[in-house]
Formats: structure tokens, sequence, C-alpha cells
């Protein structure tokens, strides 16, 4: 029995150590294998964050740098796909698909129609639903790459409790990398690759990944912010633009008549304005004089005024009826007009050799007029809705035509809600009551005294506050 134990045990050792020479042998060569692979990605990695640094300078503009940090990302880790999702509005938060590999990356719920279609056909619809499908920012893995703020690890899809483990051949043995895109204290977004069956991300891939898509993110924002202010230097030029583009439509001088002498005054809060001023000639021997006010600021109301502007002109020629003006006017913005905006209008008509003005107001702040024989201060209030309200029926029998009877050193102030409703830092309004009293002690120096000495009172009252609405003031002074 020893004869034979010995020879078996010899060779049991020797099987061992060829076991044990072999294993090493082949852990070796598998180490090298992984070395030389992770210094693969490594130096993926570094031709990656140049050619990162490189599109910055070159071309920022976030289309290119979404396209080259999706496609880049995907090649350094070996991804078959990737896909890049961005938060649009910090209000109301959505995850949107903004470029996404010539690979499909699905990784969100697919809609079970997509399984019912094959070859190119699939492939077109699965690409357009992952480009036309947002995420509300709390959903799925997307969210849990956000709310986790670090890289998140999926081994297999469709284990995921957000998809209820239903199969489908489209996510079947898909593995994914998401990491969230932060700049500063501000969510960007996230990225994400897929890998199909096969071998899965290493622990290498997702630290790899994790850094790639935290230098991603300073060049996202940088490239956003670089955006942003390009987009505000456009939007400023517009702006000064469609500023002096209003300028030029607003009347230069008061029309020259004998019986009338016109001043004016008009201040934007903003580049562009809500407010409206015109004269308008009616015939040989009538002009109009026209105020307005949009419910708004910005370019909305810029260009509703113009479309009330462009309207009341066509229609004043030869027309003796302001009412009947401010009726096509209203007829022409309500169709277009948002229903959280409206127009307040004023519309006089002034007569050579006559006393008498005929006026319609809608909606407008009522006229002052200064009687100089009484030494005092009147208001005007003729009856008369918005414009932009009602579509017609009820604007036009709300809103019909006023005479007013003006002597001799009469003058009768038209002006905007702006001046008022200018405050100070106490939050005090400049009021009615300061507007009558300055009114009643320029009157009699005539219509500019009356609009400078308006205007210097308004100003002095705010000091320094900042202008919150546009103002605009109308001086008719009766000769």
């Amino acid at each position: 029995m020893e004869h034979v134990f010995y020879p078996l045990a010899i060779c049991a050792i020797l099987v061992l150590a060829a076991w044990a020479f072999f294993r090493q042998r082949l852990q070796t060569q598998l180490a090298r294998r992984e070395c030389a692979e992770i210094e693969g990605e490594e130096k993926r990695m570094f031709h990656f964050l140049h050619g990162l640094g490189e599109s910055l300078q070159i071309d920022s503009s976030p289309p290119n740098m979404h396209r080259y940090i999706v496609n880049g990302v995907a090649e350094v880790v070996d991804a078959d796909g990737g896909i890049l999702y961005l938060l649009d509005n910090p209000e109301r938060p959505e995850l949107v698909p903004v470029f996404q590999t010539d690979r499909a990356a699905p990784v969100i719920p697919l809609p079970p129609d997509l399984f019912e279609l094959e070859g190119k056909r699939q492939k077109r619809r699965l690409r357009s639903f992952l480009q036309l499908t947002t995420i509300p920012r709390g959903n799925g893995l997307l969210g849990q790459a956000l709310d986790s703020k670090e890289t998140v690890h999926v081994k297999a899809l469709l284990e995921s409790p957000q998809f209820d483990g239903v199969p489908n051949p489209l996510q079947e043995n898909l593995a994914v990398l998401l990491a969230p895109l932060v700049y500063g204290q501000k969510e960007v977004g996230v990225l994400a690759v897929v890998k199909n069956s096969g071998k899965p991300f290493s622990e290498n891939d997702r630290d790899v990944f994790g850094s790639i898509a935290e230098q991603s993110s300073f060049a996202l924002g940088s490239a956003i912010i670089h955006a942003e202010a390009h987009e505000k230097r456009r939007l400023e030029a517009d702006l000064r633009q469609a500023s002096e583009i209003q300028r030029i439509l607003l009347p230069k001088k008061p029309p020259g008549l004998s019986d009338f002498q016109l001043a004016s005054a008009f201040s934007a809060a903003r580049m562009v304005s809500g407010d409206y001023f015109d004269y308008v000639p009616v015939d040989d021997r009538r002009f109009g004089v026209a105020i307005g006010d949009v419910c708004g600021k910005g370019i909305a109301a810029s260009l509703i005024m113009a479309m009330c502007r462009s309207t009341l002109r066509n229609n004043a020629a030869g027309n003796l009826s302001p009412a009947s003006v401010l009726h096509a006017v209203n007829r022409a913005i309500f169709p277009d007009i948002r229903e959280d905006m409206f127009v307040s209008l004023l519309y006089l008509v002034l007569s050579r050799d006559s006393d008498e003005i005929q006026l319609a107001r809608a909606g407008h702040e009522p006229p002052l007029v200064f009687r100089k024989a009484k030494g005092e201060v009147e208001i005007v209030e003729p009856p008369g809705m918005a414009a932009g309200i009602d579509d017609g029926e009820v604007f036009e029998r709300s809103l019909v035509d006023y005479q007013l009877t003006l002597e001799s050193g009469d003058l009768l102030l038209l002006y905007t809600d702006g001046v008022i409703e200018a405050m100070n830092f106490n939050e005090d309004e400049f009021g009615l009551d300061r507007l009558r009293g300055t009114l009643a002690n320029s009157a009699s120096r005539g219509a500019q005294a009356v609009v400078d000495a308006v205007s210097e009172s308004v100003a002095d009252f705010v000091g320094g506050a900042s202008q919150s609405d546009d103002i605009t003031l109308i001086a008719v002074e009766k000769r």
C-alpha cells in the first residue's frame, strides 16, 4: 500500500502545483489584460478631457457640447449608447432629452407599441420616443441619480423597481450608468450610458464615468452661462432696436393749432413701453389726440400698443366720432390679445374755431380739467370699459362720445396710471390729489409748464426709487 500511496501523492502534488502555476499565470494574464484595459480607458479619458477643453474654446455652443460629451463619454467607457437629459425650467423642472448617440440608450420605460414593430421602423420609433419624451424631475432612474448626487450603476435595467419587472426585448440585459450633472449648486441634468448583454460595466468604468460626468458638468455649466450671456446681449440689442422703433412711432412735436397749445412727455420704465400717445390728422379742420396704456410691460405690451396705433390711425381719417374709432380698435385687438391683458385708451378730437371737444374713454384714467375762471380742477369721467375685454357688443354699448367744452385759458391734462401710481421708498403713491395740486399751481403758465411741473413733481416725490411703470402726459391748453 505504501508503494501505491507515494506515486498517487506525488501525482496529486504535481497536479496541484500545475493547477497553481496555471492559475497564477492566468491571474497574471488577466491582471495584465485588466491593467491594459484600465490604462486604455484612462488614456481615452484624458483624451476626452483634453478635447472637452478645446471644444469650450472653439465652439462652446450647447448643441456642440452636448454632442461631444455624450459621444465622448460613451467611447471612453466602451458603452453601446448614451443620452443626455437637461433640466429646462426651475419652476416646473422636467428632464428634457437634448442629445442621444446613434445607438439608442433607452433608460426610461418604453411604450408597448414599440415591441410590436421590427427593424428600421422600430429603431426610428424608439429614437423618436426617446427624443420627444420629457421626464418629471423626481421620476425613475433619472430622478434617482439627481437625488442621490452620485453615480448610479444598474447591472440589469429591467430588474429596477421603476420597470416593474416587465420584460421587453429592447431593454433586456441592459446595464446602465447614470450620473447627475451639477454646476455649483445648480442641477443641470443627467448623463446616462448603456451597455447591451455581454461584458458589464466594471467598477473602474463607474469611477471613470463619474469623474467624466463631473468635468462635463463644469463644461456644460460654462457653455450654458456663455449661451445665456450671448442671448442676453442679443435680446438687449433687439430691445434697443425695438425701443428706437417705438420712439420713432411717437410724435416728434404737437400739431400747430391756432386754437390749442399742446405739450407732451413720455418716460418708459423699461426699454420698450406699453404706453402710447399720438396726434392724428382727421381732416383739414380737426386733429385727434390719443393716449393709451396696455396692462402689462415689455415686448408683448409694446406689440399690442403698436396694433392699437395702427388701427386707430387707419380709422381716424374723416371720422368725427372718437367712440367709433375706439370701437374699431377694440374689434381689431380682441382676437389677438391675451386673456390677462387689456388696453386703456382715451381719444379726443379737437376742432379749429371751436370750444367743443369730442372725447371717448375706454377705461383710461379720467382726464383733469383746470378751469381758469374758477381756478379749480375738475375730473372728467365719461363711461367706457377697457379695450380687449369684450368682443364688441358690451364694449360698444358702454363707450359713447362725450362732449367737453373748454374756454380760453382752460387746460386739459391726460395721463397714464404711471403718474399717480409712482412710488417713493416708503411705497407711498404720488396719487391723484398731488397731481391735481400740481396742475392747479402750474396751469396759468401754459401747457408746457404743466407737463414740466408734473414731471418734476413726480421725480421729486419718488426720489431715487426706480420707475416701476411707464409715464405719459399730454396737456391741451385752450387759447
